[in-house]
């Protein structure tokens, strides 16, 4: 490759990084924290987060499994955030900056599972062979592939009641058990943010969704901290919210007026 061509492919690379990544916030989070200029934003991909912030509402109930960045961007924008997180001392660092409508559960590893929820545990395996699992456990759960040790966390959901919230986000732990709870869960339009759902490791839960008559919406791109492309999805019921998302706010596209 000549000296010229590296020049001209820098330079398509700095126009492309300053019209896009710049503009997104996109090096703000290159020390590792999900963030744009304003503020903690939640770890998927951008087109995804563009979509959301187009669907959500002021008087929306959230429900998360992880919580972090996401939990604030959320609390900033509706009227109430359940979290459930596994690590406790992250739990409350984020509840320490979180305002009093954030409500952040921890549920450790291997916590204590009451008998209903056991049945919930057993319904879930009889129907769910296909969990894969590597060799690594460290890589098990960071990823959210174990499920048995992390049936308390995915099983919180139960304390709150049927057909409660508008948006529950699967992106920490026993992701497929938490996709398989998550359903009864959600109001009549409710939808589902599934994030890393690229990967194959999470298909027992893909069709489970899709057997419960839920829609499927991949957006694929880049995102905050990672130099790579990804793919965060919404699972919805219901298109209406989308088919009404049609017209563009004043001031966006490419014209510059």
């Amino acid at each position: 490759m000549s000296i010229q061509h590296h020049a001209a492919v820098n330079e398509t690379v700095y126009h492309f990084a300053r019209g896009y990544l710049d503009r997104l916030g996109w090096f703000a989070s290159l020390d590792g924290t999900p963030r744009d200029h304003a503020g903690y934003v939640p770890y998927i991909t951008y087109p995804a987060l563009r979509q959301l912030a187009r669907l959500v509402r002021p008087e929306f109930r959230v429900f998360e499994y992880g919580c972090g960045g996401s939990s604030l961007w959320w609390a900033a924008r509706v009227a109430e955030v359940i979290s459930v997180e596994h690590d406790a001392g992250w739990a409350g660092r984020v509840a320490a900056v979180g305002p009093g409508h954030l409500n952040i559960i921890t549920r450790e590893r291997g916590a204590a599972l009451p008998a209903k929820q056991r049945a919930l545990l057993k319904r879930f395996l009889a129907t769910a062979p296909d969990l894969p699992v590597s060799h690594d456990d460290g890589h098990n759960v960071m990823h959210g592939l174990l499920t048995e040790d992390f049936a308390a966390y995915a099983t919180e959901i139960e304390a709150h009641g049927p057909g409660r919230f508008d948006v529950i986000v699967v992106d920490g732990m026993a992701r497929c058990f938490a996709a398989w709870l998550a359903p009864r869960h959600l109001k009549p339009g409710g939808f589902l943010v599934f994030d890393n759902a690229d990967r194959w490791q999470y298909n027992a839960a893909y069709r489970f969704l899709r057997e419960q008559g839920f829609h499927r919406i991949d957006f694929y791109g880049p995102g905050p901290v990672n130099k790579i492309e990804w793919c965060t999805a919404i699972f919805t019921r219901d298109l209406a919210a989308f088919s009404e998302n049609v017209e563009r706010a004043k001031g966006e596209g490419d014209l510059g007026w």
